[in-house]
């Protein structure tokens, strides 16, 4: 095992089976401080287990990713570790979950430029690649750019496998778990390493989508009650769905309680089957990996 990381999560069934993976299907989410693979029985539409490795004093001064080694090595080093994530698999998904992205309506995205989109929001690095998916139920772009050492990294490993971004898979799977469950307003919050998104969704369309950075539950609190506020929500009223790394009984659920009064936690897609294992889970972690093999990306 390598001295850059640490295996945070490591979570599969006794029925996983190296060698009988061309079954399976892999879903891969990588950032600049993390690697998490959810793995998907096809056959029983059951998944078998999470993994999630993460890359030793990741952070500085400022909470954001300073990670020590290219995302690429990273990448290599644990597919070494984990030789099975080499195999042949029936589908393999991988998202990358970074910071420099921008959603576009289709009527305004030119698919021969999305380099200007990125651009115009962020300082365009040369050592990046630009990207665009198009969510289909939302007829809008998500443009977003990836280090180049990573991409070359994943199209070797993973050469069939195209990469989309980690919020793409959550805005779709927002939609696909939620479009006949509300027909009213409802905030959706999640919260990651240093960054979380804000979404509000009625069932049948998305209204408003961003990302934030953070240190501190103080910080998410002020954001979101900001964001709300410009867009005439009333905190007591609108209801909030909290999903990704929150624990609801501590921390950042107390503090928005205080100005939100309709707080419940994700639901996992009642679609799949779950290991046992991920019954250790709460319901609303790891919700865009237990999800990517339900969207169209």
């Amino acid at each position: 095992m390598s001295d850059h990381y640490t295996v945070a999560l490591n979570l599969m069934d006794e029925s996983f089976h190296a060698h009988d993976t061309r079954n399976y299907g892999l879903a891969i989410l990588v950032n600049e401080y993390s690697i998490g693979f959810s793995v998907l029985d096809f056959r029983r539409n059951k998944f078998l287990g999470l993994q999630q490795f993460v890359l030793n004093d990741h952070t500085g001064g400022t909470g954001l990713a300073t990670p020590g080694q290219p995302m690429g090595n990273f990448l290599e080093d644990v597919c070494t570790a984990s030789p099975w994530l080499r195999n042949t698999f029936k589908l393999t998904k991988i998202a990358y979950d970074g910071k420099d992205s921008t959603l576009v309506p289709a009527a305004l995205f030119d698919q021969g430029n999305p380099e200007q989109y990125i651009k115009f929001n962020y300082t365009r690095r040369k050592d990046e690649m630009v990207f665009s998916d198009h969510l289909m139920p939302l007829d809008a772009w998500q443009v977003f750019s990836v280090p180049d050492q990573l991409v070359k990294s994943a199209r070797e490993i993973f050469p069939k496998t195209r990469m989309v971004h980690a919020s793409s898979l959550l805005i779709e799977s927002i939609w696909i778990n939620y479009k006949n469950r509300i027909s009213s307003p409802h905030v959706f919050l999640n919260v990651r390493e240093h960054l979380f998104d804000v979404m509000i969704f009625n069932g049948r369309q998305m209204s408003y989508f961003n990302t934030f950075a953070f240190q501190n539950p103080e910080e998410v609190t002020y954001y979101l009650i900001f964001v709300l506020e410009q867009l005439n929500f009333n905190p007591e009223t609108v209801p909030l769905v909290l999903l990704g790394n929150v624990d609801m009984k501590e921390g950042l659920p107390e503090l928005l309680f205080r100005y939100v009064r309709h707080i419940e936690a994700g639901r996992r897609n009642e679609a799949y089957g779950y290991s046992y294992l991920l019954d250790q889970l709460p319901p609303q972690s790891c919700f865009t990996l237990l999800n990517f093999f339900s969207c169209g990306l």
